[in-house]
C-alpha cells in the first residue's frame, strides 16, 4: 500500500499533492482533536508548530516563541489553541523531501512481502518518520518527553493511538510480540517501551536506496562464504549425508522447526561446512544478523530482530538459513546493574519449535546454549580436525581442484604443518593458483596462517614417519606376520586391543601403524601432551574424546606414552589420578574399533589394566643377526666384529647414526660402530629401565 494510498483527510490542495507531508499534518490534527488544550500533550503540539512554522510555510502563526521552551501548568491558553487548530487546519506550501517518496516506495515493497494491513502499514512509517527526522520527529520526541515527564504514558502504544485516531486496543494488538509487526524483525519494542524500527531499512533510505528485487541481501547481507567440494568433509562420516537428507525433506514437506547445529572449536570449518551442506542440498544459504542495523557489530537484539526477519523473508524458494556464533542469541547476558540480563527461555524455545525455514547454526561452546536448547536441535553433529591421513589426502584433492600440482609428500608435509582445515587449505591453494605457485607457495601461505593462529610461533608439526616397517628389524615375542595376516583377513575381529611394551625405537609404532594400513584403517595417533588437561575433568574429557573420533574416524586409536595415562592406582595420591585411569578402563572396555597403547615403562602401568588388553606384545633389542642386517642396510657395508658386543641396539639407532654419520666425517665401518655405541650408553640389557637412566657428564 503506498503512502499516497492511505487515507488522508484534506487540507488543501498544496497538501493534497504532497501526501508524505499531509502524513505528518494528519497526525498532528489526529492528537489536536483527541485532547484537551491543558493535556500535557497539547503544549507539545503548540511548541513543535511554532518551531516548525517557517519550515511549514507560515511566517507568523502568532503563537509565542516561549511555548517551545515552558512548560505551562494551566496548559494552553484558548487563544493559542485555536491558532494552532486553524493552522492545522490550513494550507501548508511545503516542497516535498525526496526521502519521503522513497520511504513510499519502500513500504509498497514491504507492504506486499511481509502482507501488511493499512494501520500496521501507517505504524511502521510513523516509526520510520521519528528515526529518519522527516518533520514528524521533533513531534515525537517533544510528545513523548512531555508525557514521559508527566507519567501520563508508558508506552509509545498510546501515543500511537491518538497520533493515527485508531482505537488503542487495535494498536496494542498489533504490536503485541506474536504480532505480524513484531515477528518480522521490522519493528521491537525497547524496555521502557519506546519503538524502534529495523536500523538497517532507515540506513539505506538516509541513503538513497532504492528497494530490490531482493530484499534479503539489502535488509540482512548477502552470503559471503563459498561452498567447498563435498569430498572436503568426507571425514565427517555419514552425519555430514544425513543432514543433507533431513535438510531436503525439511524443505520438501514443509517441516517447521528444523535446526542443525554445527559445533566445535574455532577453525574447524563450520561456517564452510554450512556452505557447503546447502549447496548438496541444493539449497540457498542466507546469512542472519551478521552485521548491526548500523553496519557495525551487532548485539543480541539486533541478531534476534535480523533472525525474525530473515524467517519471513526466506519463506518462498529452496533456502536455509545460517545463524554463525549461536551463543550470542541463547548464552547468558552480561550483567547489568547488578542484576543479569537474562532472556526469556520459554520465547527462545518457542522460536526455535516454530522455525519455518531450517536453520544452521554453529556453535564454539555447546555449554553455553544448555540442554533445554540442544535437546530442541534436529541433529547436533561435531565438526573436529581431520586427522593426518585425511587432511594429507584434503590437499591433494583440493589441489587437483585448483590446479596446483601436489606429490604425495608435498601434500603430507603441508597436512603436518598446521592441523588445517579444509577452508584454510582452499585459500593458500587458491593464492597459489592465482600467483601461478606450486607446493612451496602454499606452505609459505599456511606457516603464515600458523603463526598468526599460535601467537607469532610456529605450532609443533606432527611427527614424519620416514621409514617402512621392516618385520626383518622387529624383535617381539610373538608371531607378528602371522598376527598379521590373521587380523587383515576379511571379517576378522576389530574389537581388539594391543599392549605393546619395550625400549624406545624398538619397533612399536612403526609396527602398530602397519598394521593399520593392513586392516585398512586411519591411524588415530595420540601423545600424552594430546591428552593430559591442566585442569580437573579435562584429562578424562580428551580421554574420551580420542575414544568418540575414533568411532566418528572409524580409525585405528593408538596411545603413545600410556603409562602417563594408566599409572598405577596404588601409587595414586590426587583423586584425579585415580579418575583418569578409570575412564580408560572404561573407554578400554566399551571400544569397539582396534587400540593400542605403547610404552617404555611396562612397570609403571596400573595391575587392572594389564588384564583390559586382549594382546601384549613385547619389543626388545635387537638380536646380533638382526643388528648386523640392520648395519648393511642402513650403511650398505658389511658390519664388523666390534657390533656383536652392543646388545641393546634398536632400528631407530640405526636410523639416527645414519643421519648424524651424513653430517660427520665418521662414515667408516669403525666410526660407525663407535656412534652406535654412544646411543647404548646407559641401557641396561634385557629389560626396559624403569625410569630414567643417569649419563656420565665429563
Amino acid at each position: 500500500m503506498s503512502l499516497s494510498l492511505l487515507p488522508v483527510e484534506s487540507v488543501g490542495p498544496t497538501v493534497q499533492e504532497n501526501a508524505y507531508v499531509g502524513l505528518v499534518i494528519r497526525w498532528a490534527r489526529n492528537l489536536y482533536k483527541s485532547c484537551d488544550r491543558r493535556d500535557p500533550e497539547a503544549q507539545a503540539l503548540a511548541g513543535w508548530l511554532a518551531e516548525r512554522a517557517l519550515a511549514l510555510g507560515y511566517t507568523d502563526l502568532g503563537i509565542p516563541d516561549d511555548y517551545r521552551y515552558r512548560e505551562r501548568p494551566n496548559g494552553v491558553s484558548e487563544q493559542v489553541w485555536r491558532k494552532v487548530g486553524g493552522a492545522l487546519n490550513g494550507n501548508f506550501a511545503i516542497a516535498q523531501d525526496r526521502r519521503e517518496a522513497l520511504v513510499g516506495r519502500w513500504l509498497d515493497v514491504l507492504v506486499e512481502t511481509l502482507g501488511l494491513d493499512p494501520l500496521e502499514a501507517q505504524i511502521l512509517v510513523m516509526a520510520l518518520y521519528r528515526d529518519l527526522g522527516m518533520r514528524f520527529t521533533r513531534l515525537y520526541e517533544a510528545l513523548y518527553t512531555r508525557l514521559g515527564r508527566c507519567l501520563h504514558f508508558q508506552r509509545d502504544i498510546d501515543l500511537l493511538a491518538k497520533l493515527l485516531e485508531a482505537p488503542p486496543n487495535a494498536v496494542d494488538t498489533r504490536l503485541m510480540p506474536d504480532a505480524r509487526l513484531m515477528t518480522s524483525g521490522m519493528l521491537r519494542m525497547e524496555s521502557e517501551g519506546r519503538l524502534v524500527v529495523l536500523g538497517r531499512l532507515s540506513a539505506l533510505i538516509k541513503y538513497d536506496i532504492e528497494p530490490a528485487a531482493d530484499l534479503y541481501d539489502q535488509l540482512l547481507g548477502p552470503v559471503t562464504t563459498e561452498p567447498l567440494p563435498w569430498e572436503a568433509f568426507e571425514h565427517l562420516g555419514p552425519e555430514a549425508a544425513l543432514a543433507v537428507s533431513i535438510l531436503r525433506a525439511a524443505v520438501d514437506q514443509g517441516e517447521r522447526g528444523v535446526n542443525i547445529l554445527l559445533y566445535g572449536p574455532p577453525g574447524t570449518g563450520k561456517t564452510s561446512f554450512a556452505a557447503t551442506l546447502a549447496a548438496q542440498a541444493g539449497m540457498a544459504l542466507r546469512p542472519v544478523g551478521e552485521s548491526g542495523e548500523d553496519g557495525g557489530e551487532p548485539d543480541r537484539q539486533e541478531r534476534l530482530a535480523g533472525l525474525r526477519l530473515a524467517q519471513c523473508l526466506a519463506q518462498s524458494g529452496r533456502m536455509l538459513l545460517l545463524f554463525d556464533e549461536a551463543e550470542d542469541l541463547f548464552g547468558a547476558q552480561p550483567v547489568l546493574g547488578g542484576k543479569q540480563a537474562g532472556n526469556s527461555r520459554v520465547f527462545m524455545h518457542r522460536l526455535l519449535e516454530r522455525m519455518a525455514v531450517p536453520m544452521i547454526w554453529t556453535a564454539n561452546d555447546i555449554d553455553a546454549l544448555g540442554p533445554a536448547v540442544l535437546r530442541r536441535m534436529t541433529m547436533c553433529l561435531e565438526l573436529k580436525v581431520p586427522n593426518l591421513v585425511t587432511r594429507t589426502r584434503l590437499w591433494r584433492q583440493m589441489g587437483e581442484a585448483e590446479g596446483v600440482v601436489l606429490l604425495q609428500a608435498d601434500a603430507a608435509r603441508l597436512a603436518r604443518l598446521v592441523p588445517a582445515v579444509p577452508a584454510v587449505a582452499a585459500t593458500a591453494l587458491r593464492a597459489a593458483r592465482l600467483i601461478g605457485g606450486d607446493a612451496e607457495t602454499a606452505r609459505l601461505i599456511v606457516e603464515g596462517v600458523a603463526r598468526a593462529v599460535h601467537g607469532g610461533a610456529l605450532p609443533a608439526p606432527e611427527r614424519e614417519h620416514d621409514g617402512l616397517y621392516d618385520p626383518a628389524l622387529v624383535n617381539a615375542d610373538c608371531d607378528l606376520p602371522g598376527m598379521l595376516d590373521r587380523l587383515a583377513r576379511p571379517g576378522a575381529d576389530r574389537a581388539v586391543s594391543f599392549l605393546l611394551s619395550g625400549p624406545p625405537g624398538s619397533g612399536k609404532s612403526a609396527w602398530v601403524r602397519h598394521l593399520a594400513e593392513r586392516m585398512q584403517l586411519p591411524m588415530l595417533q595420540k601423545r600424552a601432551s594430546d591428552i593430559l588437561h591442566a585442569y580437573v575433568g579435562g584429562t578424562e574429557r580428551n580421554i574420551a574424546d580420542a575414544f568418540a573420533e575414533a568411532r566418528e574416524t572409524n580409525a585405528f586409536l593408538v596411545f603413545d606414552e600410556a603409562d602417563s595415562l594408566l599409572l598405577d592406582r596404588a601409587d595414586a595420591v590426587r583423586s584425579w589420578e585415580i579418575s583418569q585411569v578409570n575412564e580408560m578402563l572404561t573407554w578400554m572396555e566399551q571400544h569397539a574399533l582396534p587400540f593400542a597403547c605403547t610404552t617404555n615403562l611396562l612397570d609403571r602401568l596400573d595391575r587392572a589394566s594389564l588384564r583390559r588388553f586382549l594382546v601384549k606384545i613385547r619389543f626388545d633389542w635387537l638380536t646380533p643377526a638382526q643388528a648386523q642386517s640392520a648395519f648393511e642396510r642402513f650403511f650398505s657395508m658389511t658390519a664388523p666384529p666390534r657390533l656383536d658386543g652392543l646388545r641393546t641396539l634398536t632400528p631407530a639407532d640405526f636410523a639416527l647414526v645414519r643421519r648424524r654419520a651424513a653430517i660427520t666425517s665418521g662414515d667408516g665401518a669403525d666410526d660407525l660402530v663407535r656412534l652406535l655405541a654412544a646411543e647404548c650408553e646407559g641401557r641396561i640389557s634385557g629389560r626396559a629401565p624403569v625410569g630414567f637412566t643417569a649419563r656420565a657428564v665429563g
